[in-house]
């Protein structure tokens, strides 16, 4: 009964890879991959920066613009609340040998408390700023991507990425400053 099972694994696994042995053979011949596994013979590819398209145009300087307002704003209400905080805490590091134990004891808790929903406050407010950053640079690439598009079938370029996806590639395929020259 082991036999039959093995023999039918090995027969199964035959059957899964005699169609990549059929390919692979085709291709090692000079010939082409049956009907339905054709690949295309070359593919151009192009890289775009988009954090420079970000950085250096004037669509991305306004997008920039809003999301430093946005990071500033949040920025000043949490110093505020981190001096009020320290304020507190200094204040009561004065008053601790004039408190009775119990009642210092509570206004700590309470210091603890706010420094932890400062914390939270913190965390919050670095999901919102990552989040309106994610969104203004989506709000670039929609706009871009029509101009991405036509830079593309100038250029004859089959696929674009965005240069943080890639890990090395040659300055030849950049096409970001067509871009940049194109967006407004």
């Amino acid at each position: 009964m082991k036999r039959f099972a093995l023999a039918l694994a090995i027969f199964g696994c035959g059957l899964a890879v005699s169609p990549l042995v059929t390919t692979l053979t085709a291709h090692a011949a000079g010939g082409t991959a049956p009907a339905g596994n054709a690949a295309p013979t070359s593919m151009r590819i192009g890289i775009i920066d988009i954090e420079r398209t970000l950085y250096d145009t004037a669509a991305g300087k306004r997008a920039s613009d809003a999301f430093d307002k946005e990071r500033e704003k949040s920025q000043q209400e949490l110093d505020k609340d981190q001096k009020e905080l320290q304020k507190d805490a200094a204040d009561l590091d004065k008053q601790a040998t004039m408190l009775k134990p119990e009642v210092l004891k509570q206004k700590r808790d309470d210091l603890e408390k706010r420094f932890v929903e400062l914390n939270k406050k913190y965390a919050k407010l670095e999901r919102d700023l990552a989040e309106a950053r994610s969104k203004a640079i989506q709000g670039l690439l929609a706009q871009a991507q029509p101009i991405i598009k036509e830079i593309a079938k100038s250029e004859n370029v089959d696929l674009i990425l965005d240069q943080s996806a890639v890990l090395y590639s040659d300055s030849k395929i950049d096409l970001t400053e067509k871009l940049n020259d194109k967006m407004k």
